[in-house]
């Protein structure tokens, strides 16, 4: 009698373990069977053709619950194969097709609500939720797969399938809704209530079969990722709690968590990470930037040192500044734990890091520049460096416009709206701005125009001085007294410019050369031929023998000497009796146009001028003027003597 009541203690102990072992399947999905049109089909065939289908024994001892759990079993191994052999890269959905399909049942629910159809448009929003749920779930299952291939860590994964179960409880809150109407509308036989029925019922299946395999790969990620300790556990967070957890610091992290909201070991983590990073910036950034530097300019040329310089010095600074950058980011997720700072935070970082990428890119631009501008300017001479800084000027201005915009992104500012306020405030805009508008305008017509440019010695009514630059709203003169002169580029583009640079050869010498009225005049003419062969011989004086004109058949609206200002005229004549001299007028032009090199030509040329006077026997003049005195009894009366001559 014993033995009999402890078998049959023994047996109810041990019968519900085998039951529900893991090797038992699981509970089966709750799902709504509809017989189909090509299963009526089928029956109908069978009914027609008298055949009969032979089932195995197999198939009649199972019940439609183990069949459903046997279909189950099957679709998590296909999943999990799925997963493994990397087939969810291969997308079964096509996009366009997919948007087409989602525009189209948008437009037909919002037309039948116009048309208040309330039936049609659940049916479509049914239908527009099931091809959403179908789409993201083999995203879920894609990304996935990409996360396996980049050694993503298990908290990833959780998030990841968690995040597709709460847009399946959205959808599961669909179905709750509609079951009622689903309860009538499954009853009524006309096309738009079976359509609905349909959806649901689709809707329904596919809502509790995803929820089912997600969950699964939710509990038993082992199946398809192996675990990692160096990827899953071994973070900055296990960090923490190993030094919070040392013997004596326990209690001292436990009274500034609550009193300061950080730990000790957020502390020492912290520390020790900025203690990286600045150790990275003053020893490995610097390898870095040369290796970089080194791997885009490989020549070992003079040249190629220079460039290599100036490619490390455009991203050295960049990239120590987004180091620290990164220790702040990692100290922010560290010692913050509110999830609403952190997202307020974020932007401004991401944004940071956007703005120390555009500077590094700026920086790479306008040192190539640098390198290459001077290159650029002897191939191609009609280029202006001013044009080259403008462009640069303009790039600047773009790139601080884009790290804004990104900016705004970050904030969640709806760009689109600010573009659609920018085009009905324009007008108040121009016209605050009108008139640095019209000096931006007036600076693109100096530099197309080619008034003047930079370095040139230019004079104007009120200024007169040398360009430094011209800038897209003022350009800045420095005067000869060495002052700085800034004047808008509206004032220059609207007033008569004397441009004293714009002279290829040729800078004026003209004097008159006084001879006394004792030389004589053939020694006068001597001398007058002797200076013109002088000045036309001398090297630095631009004459006809020395500068050739230049001879085409080509039409030329300008000529050419006046555009690029040649000057070669040589002029020696006796021109005049001075009150107290012979006047030779001697009008010629140095080759240089500098003004230092003019000096030294035309002091070369008075020293000639002296030895040419002595050799043919005259003297400079000087003014002098001649007094005559006679006594008074000497006098005679001009009026008596012509009356006693005509007597």
């Amino acid at each position: 009698m014993n033995s009999k009541l402890f078998f049959k203690i023994l047996l109810l102990l041990i019968l519900p373990i085998f039951l529900y072992s893991e090797n038992i399947e699981k509970e089966p999905v709750k799902l709504i069977k509809v017989e189909t049109i090509e299963q009526t089909k089928d029956v109908q065939i069978e009914e027609n053709t008298n055949t009969t289908e032979v089932k195995t024994q197999e198939e009649i001892a199972k019940s439609p619950i183990e069949k459903q759990i046997e279909e189950q079993n099957k679709l998590l191994e296909d999943v999990i194969k799925n997963i493994n052999t990397e087939k969810y890269l291969t997308s079964s959905i096509d996009i366009k097709t997919y948007k087409k399909e989602m525009s189209l049942l948008t437009n037909k629910i919002n037309i039948n609500r116009i048309e208040k159809n309330t039936l049609a448009v659940k049916r479509d929003e049914i239908k527009r939720a099931y091809l959403k749920q179908e789409y993201n779930y083999e995203q879920t299952l894609k990304s996935i797969v990409l996360a396996k291939q980049e050694y993503k860590d298990k908290k990833y994964f959780e998030n990841l399938i968690k995040n597709n179960l709460k847009s399946l409880e959205k959808d599961q809150e669909i179905v709750d809704k509609n079951t009622k109407l689903y309860d009538e509308e499954s009853k009524n036989k006309n096309t738009i209530s079976n359509a609905f029925s349909e959806n649901y019922i689709e809707l329904h299946n596919q809502t509790h079969i995803q929820t089912f395999v997600l969950e699964y790969l939710l509990d038993n990620m082992s199946s398809f990722r192996k675990t990692n300790f160096f990827i899953d556990e071994f973070n900055l967070q296990y960090l923490v709690n190993k030094i919070d957890s040392i013997y004596g610091i326990s209690f001292i992290s436990g009274l500034t968590s609550y009193h300061l909201k950080f730990s000790i070991g957020q502390i020492v983590v912290v520390i020790f990470i900025m203690g990286i990073l600045r150790l990275l910036n003053l020893k490995i950034i610097s390898l870095i930037a040369n290796l970089i530097a080194r791997f885009f300019v490989r020549s070992k040329d003079a040249d190629s040192e220079s460039i290599r310089q100036y490619l490390r010095m455009s991203i050295d600074t960049p990239l120590k500044y987004s180091l620290y950058l990164l220790g702040i980011q990692i100290s922010v997720f560290i010692l913050v734990d509110d999830p609403i700072l952190i997202e307020t935070i974020m932007p401004w970082i991401n944004t940071t890091y956007m703005a120390l990428l555009t500077w590094g890119l700026y920086a790479i631009l306008n040192n190539s520049i640098n390198i290459y501008a001077h290159t650029l300017l002897e191939k191609y001479p009609n280029v202006r460096k001013e044009m080259i800084v403008f462009i640069l000027r303009i790039i600047k201005i773009i790139l601080i416009l884009l790290v804004i915009l990104f900016l705004f992104t970050q904030l969640g500012i709806d760009i689109k709206a600010i573009a659609a306020s920018l085009g009905v405030g324009g007008i108040a805009i121009a016209l605050a701005s009108k008139d640095t508008l019209a000096n931006f305008f007036s600076s693109l017509n100096i530099m197309t125009d080619n008034s003047f440019s930079q370095g040139d010695w230019i004079k104007t009514s009120n200024v007169e001085g040398t360009v430094v630059d011209i800038r897209m709203r003022t350009t800045r003169i420095r005067t000869f007294d060495n002052a700085m002169i800034t004047v808008p580029n509206t004032q220059l583009a609207n007033t008569p410019i004397i441009n004293w640079s714009k002279r290829k050869i040729g800078r004026r010498i003209k004097m008159t050369l006084g001879i006394t009225y004792d030389s004589q005049m053939k020694d006068i003419v001597q001398l007058k031929k002797d200076i013109f062969e002088m000045l036309d011989n001398h090297p630095n004086i631009a004459s006809n023998k020395n500068i050739q004109e230049s001879h085409s058949r080509r039409f030329e609206a300008i000529k050419k000497e006046d555009l690029q200002g040649i000057k070669r005229t040589l002029l020696v004549y006796i021109d005049s009796y001075g009150a107290s001299s012979i006047d030779i007028l001697i009008y010629c032009f140095s080759r240089s146009p500098d003004w230092e090199e003019w000096l030294i030509t035309k002091e070369d040329v008075l020293v000639k001028l002296e030895a040419l006077v002595k050799k043919n026997n005259c003297d400079f003049a000087y003014p002098t003027q001649t007094i005559m005195l006679k006594k008074e009894e000497e006098l005679i009366d001009p009026i008596s003597e012509k009356l006693s001559s005509m007597s």
